[in-house]
């Protein structure tokens, strides 16, 4: 069945040692017209250096700090609108969420749906995004995430903030979270959110200043599941997404920042003898994929792996770790508790 073609959005912190493998693994495996990346002025200028030799889809590299100017507003002055003191979130952490939502407001003649991937996910043994379905083509995400790990406090105002603001039931899943770490969105869904968050504030400021207000009221929110609860309520025929235990058995999340187990370990494949988190070690998708094919062996692949490079993964509480982490043979916190008990 044809498609239109779609885009892939990624807001992007900074360019690291995985963007590439994730960049070309999106383009090998969805096959999308373009991928427009959202990040600092400084690192747009790397990115668009340290990128010509990458096999990626048509690569459009955008300015955070500007994204928005074409309605009037600048990072500096949706950030000042929160105020929430001492918090884990940052205010640059909920402006990556109105990237996400906001894309198709900061990029002209973006795709109606677009595709939204966090850039630390690197697909493996992946999912097909689109789905024939009869005579429909559905735009389908993976649950990545088990719903009983996690932060119980924070999850719990997640839901309050999507009950209060958009005035529905959060969707919910028996086993997955709504918290996939890439999802499908439309711009026809995201313009009547909008508007449902000016209803709510009977504001008539910009709906993403409104967001990042609604921080302060609820301490925080989630992009991803405020999005598809408010699909689901709307138009429910427009959101398909893999169980949990088709893809999300086999997802592994880990902490590594180019100094972890894993890259260290495909350094040694490579016979790369440098290790450091900023010595521009970049290996391509058919490195990563090779490794991870000779690695595990016979053993099932994953799904998707996410390299996550916040200390705060090497410090968490052990009921508040995720299960994706916990399974996972490059957990450095893991691989301890296995050795001292042997």
């Amino acid at each position: 069945m044809a498609h239109a073609p779609f885009d892939i959005v990624i807001p992007l912190f900074c360019a690291r040692w995985n963007t590439r493998a994730v960049l070309e693994g999106l383009t090998l495996h969805y096959q999308p017209r373009a991928i427009h990346i959202i990040t600092l002025p400084d690192q747009a200028e790397v990115l668009k250096e340290i990128s010509q030799p990458w096999q990626t889809a048509p690569l459009h590299i955008h300015n955070e700090e500007i994204f928005f100017q074409t309605i009037g507003l600048t990072k500096t002055a949706i950030c000042a609108e929160l105020n929430l003191g001492k918090s884990l979130y940052n205010p640059g952490w909920f402006y990556q969420q109105l990237l996400k939502l906001g894309a198709f407001e900061g990029i002209p003649d973006l795709s109606e749906w677009y595709l939204v991937w966090d850039s630390d996910l690197l697909p493996a043994a992946t999912w097909p995004a689109l789905r024939e379905e009869g005579d429909n083509l559905e735009h389908v995400f993976a649950l990545l995430q088990h719903n009983a790990y996690g932060n119980p406090a924070i999850v719990g105002k997640w839901d309050t903030w999507i009950q209060s603001v958009l005035g529905i039931t959060p969707l919910t899943d028996e086993t997955g979270t709504f918290i996939p770490h890439h999802m499908w969105f439309k711009q026809a869904h995201l313009t009547s959110f909008a508007k449902q968050i000016n209803h709510y504030y009977e504001s008539t400021d910009h709906w993403l200043l409104l967001m990042m207000r609604s921080a302060n009221d609820f301490g925080t929110f989630s992009e991803y599941w405020a999005y598809v609860s408010w699909v689901a309520a709307q138009t429910p025929t427009d959101i398909a997404f893999y169980p949990y235990a088709q893809y999300g058995e086999t997802t592994e999340r880990f902490f590594d920042d180019g100094t972890g187990m894993f890259s260290t370990a495909l350094r040694t494949s490579l016979s790369i003898t440098s290790v450091g988190a900023d010595d521009g070690f970049s290996p391509s998708y058919q490195e990563v994929n090779t490794f991870i094919q000779v690695e595990y062996g016979e053993d099932a692949l994953p799904s998707s792996i996410a390299f996550e490079s916040s200390p705060r993964h090497l410090k968490k509480n052990s009921e508040n770790m995720h299960i994706e982490e916990t399974r996972s043979r490059w957990n450095p916190r893991m691989a301890k508790q296995e050795s001292a008990a042997v």
